[in-house]
């Protein structure tokens, strides 16, 4: 290898570095979810994902935050005792709903997406958003524990 094509190397290398430097952390961590790579996610990543997918699927932001603290605390790795997974706690049964398989579960972005999805359709299906809180939880409307969970996240989402 020529003195040049040895430099040359050096210098592609400065770049990628300088770009992780520099690239807002959200593009780093969409990269290496793309490139399926290991990433772990930081409080900050996970908002920005969350206000994300509150816009897309038109609910407020302070409310997808105070489902997502309730559900797992941020945590992507969370999982229920009921089986729920993830950062929204999404059943497995749930995700076909998102045409995702179960192994999308554990990537916070799908995750999101997918309680944002399922929080939507079940307010544009009940009609007001604590029924479809507790839709959310339990499954169903009349669930003593889903109201309970309903005023829980409707309080946190104030405090936002």
């Amino acid at each position: 290898m020529s003195n040049d094509q040895g430099s040359g190397w050096i210098v592609a290398a400065l770049v990628v570095a300088a770009c992780y430097v520099s690239l807002p952390e959200t593009l780093v961590y969409h990269q290496a979810r793309l490139l399926r790579r290991p990433v772990e996610a930081s409080r900050a990543v996970l908002e920005a994902e969350v206000e994300r997918a509150a816009d897309a699927y038109g609910l407020s932001r302070k409310v997808l935050k105070a489902l997502v603290r309730v559900e797992s605390a941020y945590n992507p790795k969370a999982v229920s005792t009921v089986g729920a997974r993830g950062i929204s706690q999404v059943m497995p049964f749930n995700a076909k709903r998102c045409n995702l398989d179960n192994d999308h579960l554990f990537d916070p972005t799908y995750n999101i997406r997918c309680g944002a999805q399922i929080l939507r359709e079940e307010l544009d299906r009940v009609g007001n958003l604590k029924d479809a809180l507790a839709v959310y939880n339990c499954g169903k409307i009349k669930c003593a524990e889903g109201q309970q969970y309903a005023k829980k996240v409707l309080a946190l989402s104030a405090v936002y």
